[in-house]
């Protein structure tokens, strides 16, 4: 029997962009700045899509969690070979707020209303704020 895998990926600062810090020290400098998914979620996608070209998965579904933005990210997820996307939407006051348990608990809740098998992640993401 094939399982149905859910991988989360996010939208970070490019791994090329030289990081800035803003003059008033209270984070990084984010706007005009290339995002791209985290490249440790990149490889949890590619992961994902072995899997599946072993037979072993019979589905992939992304998810992201975050501001409009995080579209371009589930896109390039669906590039690589998953099959489908779950973006859920948060923005403004209730983004900048957002800390990894409320992440961990949407998606926990993700994947039993999906029925997924297993849930594979990636590791290391500054959680910077991204408009």
């Amino acid at each position: 029997m094939a399982i149905r895998i859910l991988v989360g990926v996010k939208r970070a600062i490019d791994y090329a962009v030289k990081i800035q810090v803003k003059t008033d020290k209270t984070g990084v400098v984010t706007d005009g700045v290339k995002h791209s998914m985290n490249p440790f979620d990149e490889i949890a996608v590619e992961e994902a899509i072995r899997l599946k070209e072993k037979k072993i998965a019979q589905e992939i579904i992304a998810v992201s969690c975050g501001p409009a933005q995080c579209q371009e990210t589930l896109r390039t997820a669906l590039a690589l070979g998953a099959d489908r996307a779950i973006h859920v939407e948060i923005s403004g006051k209730d983004y900048e707020m957002l800390q990894p348990l409320a992440v961990s608990k949407l998606i926990s809740a993700i994947a039993k209303k999906e029925n997924v098998d297993l849930i594979l992640l990636g590791k290391q993401v500054s959680f910077t704020k991204s408009k």
